[in-house]
C-alpha cells in the first residue's frame, strides 16, 4: 500500500512540474469546445432565425415579382438587395458581386413571368372546357426563376435555399393560377356566385423530435460538441502519458521501481489512478463549461437531464477507455516519438470514424460498419443516448460495458508487454 501511495505521489508531482502540458490538457478542450460550438451553432439554428443579404432583380414587375419580393422579406430570414453602392443591381452586376464572393445568393425574376403562368393557367381552363378543341395541343413556355450561388457555397446550403424558393414560389405561382382560373370560368356561372381566394396554408408542417412525453429535448451545438469533444480531449490523454512511461523506461526510472519490493501493479495502477483523475477532471470542467460558461457568449445551455448518475458513470467508464488505451501505447512503443505520432494519428482517426467530426448518419455504408470499433462511438453514443433521448444507466449499459471490456483488453495487453 505505502508503495503505491508513493508512486501516485510521485505521478502527481510529475504532472505538476509540467505546467506547460498540465494547462494544455485543460485548456485545450475548453478552447475546442468554445470554437466549435461557435462555428456550427447557426446549423442548428432553423433558416429563418438566420439572415441573408440576397441580391434580387425584378424584370417581371407584375403578380408574380412583387409577390416573391414581399414574401422573402415578409419571411424575416432575408434581406434584398437591389442596389450595390448606389449602383443598380442587373444580370452583370449580380454575377460579377456573386463570383467575387461579395454575396452568395442572387434571385432573377424574368421578364413576362407571370403573362407565362396566367396564359398556362388559360389553357388548363381552355382544356377543361373545351377537350376536343385544338387548345389541348397549346402550351406555354416553361417560367425560369434564375438563382445565383457563389461557386464556394457548400451543397447542403445551397439546398435548402432552394428547396425553400421552390415551396415559396409554388405558392405563388397557385395564387396566380386560381386567380386566372376564376376570371375564365366566371362568365359560366351565375351572377350570384363569388369566387374569392382566401390565401391560407390548409396543410401545416409540425416539427417533432421524438422522444419521452416527459421530457423533450431539442437538439443544438451545445447538446452535440460538448459530449463530443470531450470525448476527444480525453483521449488525447495519451500524449502525457506515453511520454510519461517511456522516459521512465529510457532514463532507468522504471527499472529501479521495478526491483523494489512490491508488486509491479502498483506501479502501473498508479498511473491509471492519476491520470484517470485527469480525464475525469476534464470531463467534470468540460461538462461545467457547457452548463454555465456557454450560455454567457448567446450559446444554449447544456441540459444533462434527469440521469446525471448516468452521466457520471459513462464519464468514468470513458475516461478509464483513454487512460487504458494510453497505458498500452506507452509499453507498446519503443520511443516518444512512435508514442505521439501514433498515439496523435490514431486518437484522430478513431475519432473520424467514431462519429465525433461527421455523424454517423451521413457516412457511406461501410464506414458505418467500421464504426462500431471505435471506443470514442461507443461513448458518444451513450452521451446522446442520455442527453438527447433522455435514456438511463440500464439503457445506456452495453455502451458502459464495451467502454470497460476495452480498459480491460488494454490493460492486459500493457501488462503482458512488460512481462516479456
Amino acid at each position: 500500500m505505502y508503495r503505491l501511495r508513493a508512486s501516485v505521489i510521485k505521478e502527481i508531482l510529475l504532472l505538476i512540474r509540467d505546467r506547460a502540458g498540465l494547462a494544455l490538457m485543460f485548456l485545450m478542450p475548453v478552447v475546442l469546445i468554445f470554437v466549435m460550438t461557435m462555428i456550427q451553432d447557426t446549423t442548428f439554428r432553423k433558416l429563418d432565425e438566420t439572415q441573408l443579404d440576397i441580391l434580387f432583380l425584378d424584370l417581371d414587375h407584375d403578380s408574380l415579382g412583387i409577390t416573391l419580393e414581399t414574401g422573402l422579406k415578409e419571411t424575416g430570414f432575408c434581406t434584398l438587395v437591389k442596389e450595390h453602392k448606389e449602383q443598380r443591381i442587373d444580370k452583370l452586376l449580380m454575377n460579377k458581386l456573386i463570383a467575387g464572393g461579395a454575396y452568395q445568393i442572387g434571385i432573377i425574376v424574368p421578364q413576362g413571368a407571370t403573362s407565362m403562368v396566367r396564359e398556362r393557367a388559360k389553357q388548363m381552363v381552355d382544356k377543361v372546357l373545351y377537350p376536343d378543341s385544338s387548345f389541348r395541343n397549346i402550351h406555354s413556355d416553361q417560367v425560369s426563376i434564375v438563382v445565383y450561388f457563389d461557386p464556394v457555397i457548400k451543397n447542403s446550403f445551397k439546398q435548402t435555399i432552394r428547396s425553400a424558393l421552390n415551396n415559396f414560389v409554388s405558392g405563388v405561382e397557385g395564387v396566380i393560377m386560381f386567380q386566372t382560373f376564376a376570371e375564365q370560368i366566371e362568365p359560366y356561372l351565375p351572377e350570384d356566385s363569388d369566387l374569392n381566394f382566401d390565401h391560407q396554408k390548409s396543410i401545416h408542417i409540425e416539427e417533432i423530435y421524438a422522444g419521452s412525453e416527459d421530457r423533450l429535448m431539442v437538439p443544438n451545438s451545445v447538446q452535440h460538441n460538448v459530449p463530443a469533444w470531450t470525448i476527444f480531449a480525453m483521449f488525447f490523454i495519451i500524449i502525457p502519458l506515453t511520454g510519461n512511461i517511456i522516459k521512465e523506461r529510457d532514463s532507468g526510472t522504471y527499472l529501479r521501481l521495478r526491483i523494489m519490493p512490491g508488486s509491479e501493479m502498483n506501479i502501473l495502477g498508479s498511473k491509471i489512478f492519476v491520470y484517470l483523475a485527469v480525464c475525469f477532471i476534464q470531463f467534470i470542467l468540460m461538462m461545467s463549461v457547457g452548463m454555465f460558461v456557454l450560455p454567457l457568449l448567446g450559446l444554449p445551455a447544456l441540459e444533462t437531464g434527469p440521469h446525471k448518475m448516468a452521466l457520471l458513470i459513462l464519464g468514468l467508464s470513458t475516461a478509464l477507455a483513454a487512460t487504458g488505451y494510453g497505458v498500452m501505447l506507452g509499453n507498446l512503443a519503443r520511443t516518444h516519438e512512435q508514442a505521439a505520432s501514433f498515439g496523435s494519428v490514431s486518437v484522430i482517426i478513431l475519432a473520424a470514424i467514431g462519429g465525433i467530426f461527421v455523424p454517423i448518419f451521413i457516412m457511406p455504408e461501410l464506414m458505418q460498419s467500421i464504426s462500431i470499433i471505435s471506443p470514442l462511438n461507443w461513448s458518444l453514443e451513450g452521451f446522446q443516448d442520455i442527453l438527447l433521448r433522455g435514456y438511463d444507466i440500464a439503457q445506456v449499459l452495453p455502451h458502459i460495458l464495451l467502454l470497460l471490456g476495452f480498459f480491460v483488453i488494454t490493460l492486459l495487453i500493457a501488462f503482458l508487454s512488460k512481462r516479456s
